[in-house]
């Protein structure tokens, strides 16, 4: 089911011309609110923003950098006669992986719905740590080759409230701070590199018991994905803001019980 914002802002121009649409990225760690930015974007109109999806992104990006290091390991052997060992690997070049990685993955994203009626497509992941630091670059180079021009939300949260929330519960407090660390390092990589395509969003500022605040994230969130934000829309982003999001919304996760048994 296509998400209500959506719903009822899908009539007009789109992309039934075959142009892509444009994408937005949510990149951040669990526990951030990421669910609730989540939300945001899918109040937006005609925007259309699936959850996690185990960053299955990554690995295909790898699969592109092994056929590479493959190809320059064994570029002295015969790769055009059909009796070597390695034939046809020269034939297959780096660019081939662009169309059916994005063919793949709009598919999954669109789901059900017509590309003619998205015109702002992406998703949220929280395992952006998994990204090696060696990788940082060629891996958001590839994303612009295959989602051109996209945007990224970046998202984040007070430390001590995130390894205290859901699932970071149960992990060891130094394999927290390194997840947390690595993706605010890939953000500051984003901001370095592609300054006009971030925009930051934080969860103390989106709950913000001072209603200026939070319109200010609201409005800039909105303006960032489509351009503009009358106050309709920011009405209906405040109300967005009313309803739970995640497995635990509104704070309900439990924290971590103390050593002593005591809670």
């Amino acid at each position: 089911m296509a998400p209500s914002g959506l719903i009822s802002r899908m009539r007009g121009r789109g992309t039934a011309d075959g142009s892509l649409p444009k994408f937005a990225f949510v990149v951040t760690y669990g526990r951030s609110g990421s669910t609730l930015v989540q939300g945001l974007l899918n109040t937006l109109p005609r925007t259309l923003v699936r959850g996690e999806n185990n960053f299955y992104v990554l690995p295909l990006f790898r699969s592109q950098a092994l056929l590479r290091g493959f190809q320059r390991e064994h570029a002295k052997h015969d790769q055009v006669n059909a009796s070597s060992a390695f034939y046809g690997l020269g034939g297959i070049t780096p660019a081939d992986f662009v169309p059916p990685v994005r063919d793949l993955m709009m598919r999954h994203l669109l789901g059900s719905e017509s590309p003619g009626d998205v015109d702002v497509l992406g998703f949220k992941e929280v395992l952006w740590h998994r990204v090696n630091p060696k990788e940082t670059e060629p891996f958001f180079g590839f994303l612009d080759r295959v989602f051109p021009g996209a945007l990224y939300v970046l998202n984040q949260r007070d430390h001590a409230q995130v390894a205290e929330s859901g699932f970071w519960r149960s992990r060891d407090g130094q394999e927290v701070m390194q997840a947390i660390t690595r993706v605010e390092q890939i953000q500051d990589h984003l901001r370095r590199t592609r300054p006009d395509r971030v925009y930051d969003t934080r969860y103390e500022l989106l709950t913000s018991p001072d209603a200026a605040v939070v319109d200010k994230q609201l409005r800039g969130l909105a303006e960032f994905v489509t351009g503009s934000c009358d106050d309709d829309l920011l009405a209906e982003l405040r109300r967005t803001m009313t309803k739970g999001h995640g497995p635990n919304p509104f704070g309900k996760s439990k924290k971590k019980p103390a050593r002593d048994g005591s809670r």
